[in-house]
């Protein structure tokens, strides 16, 4: 009975070790397969951008799902059989599904990237007076910083001259203020800053003429150059609809612009005198002594107080038939408008008791 026993426990044991090593067998057949290319006869090209401070894990998910790797797990287990800790450093790199995983990895790993990305934002301005501010982090001046550019670099692409259809109208000397359009821009690795910057002055040339905006201002009585001014006022003044082409919040903004400029009424917009002082490292104060400061001068500012996105162009392009003369921005983010200064005086009232405080 006792060998019976004992017999019984060794096919046991027998079994369990045959499972395992075939789990095993299995596992290294699966792992193997997945370090090869996902297809060796797919050499398209496929953008990996790795941001500061990605882990990777996160950058195994994203070669996943762009199809560069089989699996992100295995290329995890890669990296820990391999003592390597995945401190990929931040770049866009090309890669290829006809590449393996040790090929792509290694690719990553060298830390020279075969482009760079800038990502200038709707609503920023060229530079702040004051680099240190929160929102300085959004300027051109910033983003060109952020990507590798040097102080010399920037100061010289930001001050050259650029050719663009974009520019009609603009008045001589007038700088690149309103015109570096919000996106993110790839660029080859040893690319100038002055490179970067006619790539984003093309990308806006390209949206006003897809969009037909020359036209459409002119149908408004305004140059595409005050188009653009009064675009990039409204832009300012409102949270936006971001990744939308229209944006009815922005539509009645400009109405009240178009509604005050026909009636010779201050535009009375604060964002006006916030650039002011931005730019020049002032105070911000409603009574800034500035062309730009509507609160003291009729008309448009001399010109942009930062680049429009596209759907505050096709507000000044399109505006919302309204009578509101006001508007504001309450302090749950919404904007509230009125036709008369009593309405206005009321949204203050019940709707703006923290921001409207804000010099």
């Amino acid at each position: 009975m006792r060998i019976r026993k004992q017999r019984f426990w060794w096919l046991l044991i027998g079994a369990v070790v045959l499972l395992l090593v075939a789990a095993v067998a299995t596992s290294v057949l699966w792992y193997n397969g997945q370090l090869q290319p996902v297809d060796p006869s797919d050499d398209q090209t496929l953008r990996v951008d790795i941001k500061q401070g990605m882990s990777a894990s996160a950058v195994a998910e994203t070669l996943e799902g762009r199809g560069a790797i089989r699996s992100a797990l295995a290329m995890n287990i890669y990296l820990r059989l391999h003592g390597g800790s995945g401190g990929f450093r931040a770049g866009v790199y090309s890669v290829s599904p006809s590449q393996s995983l040790e090929e792509i990895i290694t690719h990553l790993s060298s830390g020279t990237s075969d482009e760079i990305s800038v990502t200038f934002y709707p609503g920023a301005m060229l530079q702040r007076a004051d680099k240190t501010s929160s929102g300085a982090k959004y300027d051109v001046y910033t983003a060109l910083k952020t990507a590798g550019f040097s102080d010399q670099e920037i100061t010289q692409a930001l001050s050259a001259t650029y050719q663009s259809s974009v520019f009609v109208g603009r008045p001589a000397g007038a700088g690149l203020e309103g015109y570096i359009f919000g996106d993110t821009y790839f660029v080859e690795t040893g690319a100038s800053a002055q490179q970067v910057l006619q790539r984003a002055i093309d990308e806006f040339a390209r949206v006003v003429t897809e969009n037909d905006l020359e036209r459409k201002f002119a149908a408004r009585g305004l140059t595409l150059y005050e188009g653009i001014t009064l675009a990039s006022i409204v832009e300012r003044e409102s949270i936006g609809c971001p990744g939308q082409a229209t944006c009815e919040d922005q539509r009645r903004i400009a109405s009240v612009f178009y509604n005050r400029l026909d009636i010779g009424m201050m535009l009375g917009s604060d964002v006006t005198y916030h650039y002011a002082a931005d730019k020049t490292g002032v105070q911000r104060n409603y009574q800034l002594d500035s062309e730009y400061n509507t609160r003291i001068h009729t008309g448009l500012p001399p010109g942009p107080i930062a680049v429009p996105g596209l759907s505050a162009l096709n507000a000044v392009a399109d505006p919302a038939q309204t009578d509101y003369l006001y508007f504001l921005s309450g302090d749950d983010d919404v904007t509230y408008f009125g036709t008369t200064e009593a309405e206005h005086t009321a949204n203050i009232r019940n709707h703006c008791q923290q921001k409207c405080l804000l010099p």
